[in-house]
């Protein structure tokens, strides 16, 4: 019944729809309305509520699952779509429910909120309420070393789905940099043997509506927001469309024609190519000029040792 509450005001979204309406259409009292309401506002929901006018959805921040799913019909990665209000992490939980039932690939998890959120190499996400934040589970059957190519192949696609809100690229491997902040990572989490992929877990965070007082100290000093750089709310509901329609497209492309066209995209959205960098693996730094990315994606680097070839580690632009 929470449910139906729920789509009725989703539905209804641009005016208020009073209890006692809500009450009639799903053959329940005002009473049942109020406390599903209630429990709704607890989930994490944003639902206002007005004496004499009755009820409005008023988060422009939520997903709406068949909506989404509608509009992603035909496509490997969207085939579903769930939403929670609040998570520890989306990564996390497909990883759990893997455990102990059958998931359909190409399924999305999406959260309102992550309260752990987790980034590259262990490192935590901030995901405060107002970004986009979700993970799909994909089963690629592929070797290991051709499914990390995905994490470029993915940061090429949610580049392009946002090269039309201003000048985007992409920090290697998988980082989004909007002009010169970081707005949106990857985090990919395979499991299998070295020949062959048992699944892949494809997180993703976007700083959609994320405010700049909402960033930790540390992170406000390096990440951005849309809202911010554009001054406008965008709905990550037609956001998440978007994003995962390009998602789809190149997975399809890199499975159907490979690396080899997706690597010169991704040359071309690189915000260090040919630029002196340097890469932090550890307590260990390498510093050089960045002069190619490699046909398996990695950093080529002309040193002073002579030329490396780097699959792992931080890079950071020389000024």
């Amino acid at each position: 019944m929470r449910q139906k509450i729920l789509k009725e005001l989703i539905e209804n979204h641009d005016h208020y729809i009073s209890g006692s309406e809500l009450a009639g259409r799903l053959g329940i009292s005002r009473v049942a309305v109020w406390k599903h309401i209630e429990a709704l506002k607890e989930e994490g929901y944003g639902i206002t509520g007005v004496s004499g006018k009755g009820y409005r959805f008023s988060d422009i921040g939520v997903i709406m699952p068949e909506m989404v799913k509608t509009s992603l019909a035909g496509q490997v990665i969207g085939r579903e779509i769930i939403y929670y209000p609040r998570l520890d992490s989306s990564n996390e939980a497909l990883k759990r429910n893997l455990q102990n039932q059958a998931i359909e690939e190409g399924t999305v998890y999406v959260a309102g909120k992550q309260e752990q959120g987790k980034g590259r190499r262990g490192r935590r996400w901030e995901s405060p309420t107002g970004g986009l934040w979700f993970s799909f589970l994909l089963c690629p059957n592929l070797a290991m070393s051709q499914t990390a190519l995905l994490s470029l192949t993915f940061a090429v696609a949610l580049a392009r789905s946002l090269e039309n809100l201003g000048p985007v690229y992409i920090k290697w491997p998988n980082d989004i940099y909007y002009r010169d902040k970081k707005i949106a990572g990857i985090l990919l989490e395979m499991s299998g043997e070295i020949d062959l992929a048992d699944y892949l877990i494809v997180g993703i965070g976007l700083n959609l509506n994320t405010q700049k007082r909402d960033f930790p100290g540390a992170v406000a000093l390096d990440a951005t927001s849309l809202l911010e750089e554009g001054g406008e709310v965008i709905a990550a509901n037609d956001m998440l469309i978007a994003v995962l329609k390009k998602l789809n497209q190149y997975y399809c492309e890199f499975l159907h024609s490979g690396f080899a066209g997706i690597r010169l995209e991704f040359k071309s959205l690189c915000m260090h190519l040919g630029k002196e960098i340097e890469v932090i693996q550890g307590a260990r730094k390498i510093r050089g000029l960045n002069s190619d990315i490699g046909e398996m994606g990695n950093l080529i680097i002309e040193s002073p040792d002579g030329q490396l070839s780097i699959s792992t580690g931080d890079v950071r632009v020389v000024n």
